[in-house]
């Protein structure tokens, strides 16, 4: 199921249909219970598009930014199947057994890109999200943290306590949270 949202401006049909046609090549590599939440946003000189996959407690985020419309879909497609690569090849390489086998087996067709991060030096809060914690392993959190793109990634352990996961230089840290 694919959900579009535009903000900021009124989305024609022909940009629509092509996050659908984007989507749909997307689609075939992911489980049929995948849900494609797209927001299209118009900002002061361009354009932004984020696209959040949502299956079974896992999320995958891709996102993009340009000064039209159409190439901003076309990076953050991109952009998420280069990060759905990098979870099939996480997830095959070190064989990893868990609750997203189903997303492993799925992507048996996708192949290796390049990575790009973009940093935010702005110390104001603007957001604040309210999430529930799901009850996983550390290398659950690192791939569900790499997914999103983020640095850091908040968790419930199998030990019951809340853990962060985040990226260091060489590798990851988790800070075991006590009450």
């Amino acid at each position: 199921m694919i959900n579009i949202t535009a903000r900021g401006f009124d989305l024609k049909q022909g940009p629509k249909d092509g996050v659908e046609k984007e989507l749909k090549r997307v689609e075939k590599m992911l489980p049929s219970t995948a849900v494609f939440d797209v927001t299209l946003s118009k900002k002061t000189d361009s354009y932004q598009c984020d696209i959040t996959v949502k299956n079974a407690g896992s999320f995958i985020r891709g996102e993009a930014r340009a000064d039209r419309i159409e190439p901003s879909i076309d990076y953050a497609v991109d952009d998420l199947k280069r990060k759905l690569r990098k979870l099939k090849t996480s997830l095959v390489d070190k064989k990893r057994k868990s609750g997203i086998d189903i997303l492993a087996e799925a992507m048996t067709g996708l192949g290796e890109t390049e990575e790009a991060e973009e940093a935010n030096p702005s110390t104001e809060i603007r957001r604040r999200k309210h999430v529930l914690l799901n009850m996983m392993t550390d290398d659950e959190a690192i791939v569900q943290m790499e997914m999103l793109g983020h640095s850091f990634f908040v968790y419930l352990g199998e030990d019951g306590m809340t853990h962060v996961v985040y990226r260091r230089k060489n590798g990851y840290g988790v800070l075991d949270c006590e009450m």
